[in-house]
Parts: C-alpha cells; sequence; structure tokens
C-alpha cells in the first residue's frame, strides 16, 4: 500500500482552513476585541459546582470565571460504580457534543460507541458555546477574552468533576482530550493539577498562540490579532508553567504532518514524555479513530 506523503496532508489541511476562512469570512476569531487577561489567570480563579452523577441525561452548569459566567454541561455517558475509575472527556473544537447521530461532529461518539467494553466510568464534558452550530460557535468568539473564559469554564468542569469523583472514593479519574479537549486537559495539569491520576491530550500542546499565528489555522483569526503575535502570547502560551508539572502523568498525541496544531512547534512542551507521533495531518488524524482509541486504551491501561 502506497505511503501518503506529508506534503499531501499539509496540503489537505491548507486547503481546509482555506475554505474555513472563506465560509466563516465575515466572523474571524478576535474579530471584536482581542483584549484579554491571560488563561494562567482566568483557569486558577474559575469556580464550579456539580450537582449529580445521574447517567443519561445532560446535567447544565454555570461556570463563574473572571471573565463573567460560562454555560457548560456534561453527559455520565457509561456508569460502572463508583469503584471503577472515571475517564473525562473534553471533545474538539466546534463539536457538536450533544448530537450523538451518525454525521454529527462529535469525537466521542466515534471514540467510544456504543460496544466500548472497557470497565470504565465515561462522562462527556461540554465546553461553553458547543451547543449549536460550528458558525454560532466561532461567530461567539469574537473576543480572545470569550475564548479564554471558554478554556478556563471547561477547565474549571473537569476539576470540579474530579474533585467530586475523589471526593466519593472513585479509586482513579483520568482527563482525555482532543483538539480544544487536548487544551483543556494540558491546562488542568499547568494550573491545577489535582484529582487526575493520567492525562492524555491528543491533537494539542502548550503554545496555544501559535495556532493562531504561525499555523494555517491563522486564516481564521483577524488580522489586528494575527499581526500581534506577543499579545496573543502573553494571555495564550502556558508553556513554561506546563512544564514546571515534573509528575510523569502526561500520555500526549501529536501528527507530525499537522498544519493547525504543528508538530515542531507543540513538540518541545512534551519533552522528556512518552509523546505517539501519528504521520498524519490534522483533519487525517482527527479521523484515525481506531489509532486515537488505541492510544486512550494503551495510556489508561484499559
Amino acid at each position: 500500500m502506497a505511503t501518503v506523503s506529508g506534503s499531501f496532508h499539509r496540503t489537505i489541511d491548507s486547503i481546509g482552513a482555506s475554505l474555513g476562512a472563506l465560509v466563516y469570512r465575515r466572523d474571524r476569531f478576535f474579530g471584536r476585541s482581542a483584549d484579554s487577561i491571560p488563561l494562567a489567570e482566568a483557569v486558577q480563579g474559575a469556580t464550579v459546582e456539580v450537582d449529580g452523577l445521574d447517567p443519561g441525561v445532560w446535567h447544565q452548569v454555570s461556570v463563574d470565571t473572571p471573565l463573567g459566567a460560562f454555560d457548560a454541561g456534561y453527559l455520565v455517558h457509561q456508569w460502572r460504580g463508583i469503584e471503577a475509575p472515571t475517564m473525562l472527556f473534553v471533545h474538539g473544537s466546534g463539536e457538536q457534543p450533544h448530537d450523538f447521530g451518525r454525521t454529527s461532529s462529535n469525537s466521542f461518539r466515534k471514540l467510544f460507541p456504543s460496544e466500548f467494553d472497557a470497565d470504565v466510568n465515561l462522562i462527556l464534558l461540554q465546553a461553553p458555546f458547543h451547543q449549536g452550530s460550528q458558525g454560532e460557535y466561532i461567530r461567539a468568539l469574537g473576543d480572545l477574552s470569550r475564548y479564554v473564559g471558554m478554556l478556563a469554564a471547561a477547565t474549571a468542569l473537569v476539576d470540579a468533576l474530579a474533585q467530586r469523583l475523589s471526593a466519593e472514593a472513585c479509586p482513579r479519574v483520568y482527563a482525555v482530550g482532543i483538539s480544544l479537549g487536548g487544551w483543556v486537559v494540558n491546562l488542568h495539569r499547568a494550573y491545577l493539577g489535582r484529582g487526575i491520576a493520567r492525562y492524555v491530550p491528543m491533537v494539542a500542546g502548550t503554545r496555544l498562540h501559535e495556532v493562531f499565528v504561525t499555523s494555517d489555522y491563522r486564516r481564521l483569526v483577524a488580522e489586528p490579532a494575527r499581526s500581534n503575535p506577543a499579545l496573543l502570547e502573553g494571555v495564550l502560551c502556558f508553556e513554561d508553567d506546563f512544564r514546571a508539572n515534573r509528575q510523569d502523568d502526561c500520555y500526549p498525541l501529536l501528527a507530525r504532518y499537522d498544519s493547525l496544531v504543528e508538530y515542531e512547534v507543540q513538540r518541545h512542551g512534551y519533552e522528556g514524555m512518552d509523546l505517539v507521533v501519528l504521520d498524519k495531518g490534522h483533519f487525517a488524524v482527527m479521523e484515525a479513530i481506531a489509532d486515537l482509541r488505541d492510544h486512550v486504551r494503551r495510556s489508561l491501561d484499559l
């Protein structure tokens, strides 16, 4: 079987980003405002209370952050009992986690189908601005502060659920995320680092500003923000804080030919860790469901 070249993967990513920039040309990221407090301050100042762990229903919550209140939610999708380990999963950017239809953009549905037989509780988290369409999501993020608030809110929800489960004597809690969810998982490890036995960030890193400045994704960013990399770095980069956590608890995955979450840029945050690299581009790795599922299974010893 012929091997798909790296240039082919990068071309597909470039075309995808260009199409996105064309479709959403009137709604660029951070087009209304590029003012925000740093991620560190937002994450450390965010709080939320979670209620029940009833399976099969969406639990809606309001997360208080220094940037205002943000609506989020979680679904206890599979419950084996409090004596079983629990996986907290955070979805990708612009997905529709509430939609479990066969054509939906729901990475959780693809990765953990109904026949997923691991003896683990599965809880799906919904980040703010992910209850509607991808267009609504992008329009909501015309302000950098709302993007930072969204990440902080999702990170706080990971923490609140981890604390709740630990208080009820759940033996282990894992945090798994892809794309947007991977950044959230890494933010928890950087600034909270409690209640989680293992972190599995996939297709994400620690230099978040680079996604909006150097990668093909920059085409979806408003010019005033894109042309001010120092501002975005000051708000979004958290590599030093992530690396300051010396625990051996992170199992990352990147794609070698990814033109959105660039391997050569993001791999440095994972130095010294067992980084898994797939020879794919961004859009291809997001559809490499068997590989991603196997990575989660191996990382968590499922």
